[in-house]
């Protein structure tokens, strides 16, 4: 499974399950370069980057690597996300 390369900067949470949001101007600030962002929820956290091509979060339950998923934007990614381990 693949996860968050190790040379990417953590930028902190830039989504949230809580209030279903994501921080504006995540997906630009992903892209610019090499960053990677938190995305907590209630039943997983997520670590989200851009890999050039797509998007990529690494799912974590119970600190445990489940799976990574792939999307075109943040908002799919939480789609995703939020379908197969819960919205809250």
């Amino acid at each position: 499974m693949e996860t968050v390369p190790t040379d990417y900067e953590n930028i902190g949470a830039v989504m949230s399950n809580f209030d279903h949001t994501i921080e504006p101007e995540t997906e630009e600030k992903l892209k610019s370069g090499k960053f990677y962002g938190e995305y907590p929820a209630w039943n997983f956290h997520g670590d989200v980057w851009f890999d050039g091509e797509r998007f990529k979060c690494m799912v974590m339950r119970y600190w445990a690597h489940i799976e990574t998923v792939e999307a075109s934007s943040l908002e799919e990614i939480m789609e995703i996300a939020s379908t197969k381990w819960g919205s809250d």
